[in-house]
């Protein structure tokens, strides 16, 4: 049966103590590292709380991150899948780091010692959903236990027809009966691309990290990226700083830090503009300081990164 009330449907606010007490039931701690103890609204806008099937719960989250907060996970999970509609979370499981974007979905497995850690900056629109499903009922679709010897993360891109119809679905809900057979349905398409593939007889392969020596020369490259975003930074010339071939550095950056050097680069570059948008600049004039020579590109740019347009926070200054 659907679990939501018409009280979750109204936009509200959720100060730090409300998303602490939602961390409590779900087993997530919630930190706030620009807020101190005092109580703030740190979100604004839609939760909702479904059960679209025996075993399985959804929670859909349509809102406006007022304030940066970070999450981490503490409970075991035999199958997670979170889907990012809009707006973007920096995501940390181990070793492993990845920015989940609009259109990627992430299918997740943890154990009871590493937990799933996850940054959401603030200024964006986030609109996401996550699926989980208990271990009897994960078994009972797909006919065996799904195995898994370790926390695990797997990002996969959304298809657009799945895509399409989850937002529908969110945006423009049917009446109960039918909104719980819908949900139920997309649920297990979900389940279809997101399920771990049990053929495996082992985890699979990791790449290996880097070296000591390594470690530093590429947290060497990381640091002239973050020093100067602006630069227009060649991939040759970073390669000479970590002593090392150009393709060997675009195989263990991604190693130790879980994105390519240039996607680092570009998210640099946009923190930078929206540091220069905050402080009254044009739009234009933070795509040209932050190192973008067309303003479209640098919009383009950073409503994918943040999920606002950059004049968004210029108008409101």
């Amino acid at each position: 049966m659907t679990r939501l009330t018409t009280e979750r449907q109204r936009v509200r606010a959720h100060t730090s103590q409300d998303l602490r007490a939602y961390g409590q039931h779900y087993g997530i701690d919630y930190h706030f590292p620009h807020l101190g103890d005092r109580p703030r609204t740190v979100v604004r806008g839609r939760v909702q709380e479904l059960t679209p099937g025996p075993g399985m719960q959804l929670v859909a989250s349509d809102i406006e991150v007022l304030e940066r907060y970070d999450s981490r996970s503490r409970a075991p999970a035999p199958l997670s899948i979170i889907v990012m509609l809009e707006g973007e979370a920096e995501i940390s499981l181990a070793q492993h780091r990845l920015t989940l974007r609009p259109g990627m979905a992430l299918s997740v497995q943890l154990d009871d010692r590493h937990g799933l850690s996850a940054v959401q900056p603030a200024g964006q629109r986030i609109r996401a959903l996550t699926l989980g499903l208990d271990e009897s009922r994960l078994t009972a679709l797909v006919g065996e236990p799904v195995p898994y010897q370790s926390s695990h993360m797997r990002a996969w891109r959304l298809p657009a027809t799945l895509r399409s119809a989850l937002e529908e679905a969110i945006d423009t809900p049917l009446d109960a009966a039918a909104q719980r057979l819908q949900l139920e349905g997309l649920s297990l398409q979900l389940l279809a691309h997101g399920l771990p593939d049990t053929r495996r007889a082992s985890p699979p392969a990791s790449v290996s990290p880097p070296a000591p020596g390594e470690q530093q020369r590429l947290e060497r490259v990381r640091e002239a990226l973050r020093a100067d975003p602006a630069q227009e930074h060649r991939l040759d010339a970073l390669a000479r700083l970590a002593a090392m071939s150009p393709a060997s550095l675009r195989r263990k950056y991604s190693a130790a830090f879980g994105k390519s050097v240039f996607d680092d680069l570009r998210e640099y570059r946009l923190a930078l503009a929206r540091d220069y948008l905050t402080r009254g600049f044009s739009v234009q004039q933070a795509a040209h300081f932050c190192g973008y020579r067309h303003a479209s590109n640098f919009a383009t740019a950073f409503r994918r990164h943040y999920g606002v347009a950059p004049s968004s926070l210029a108008e409101h200054l």
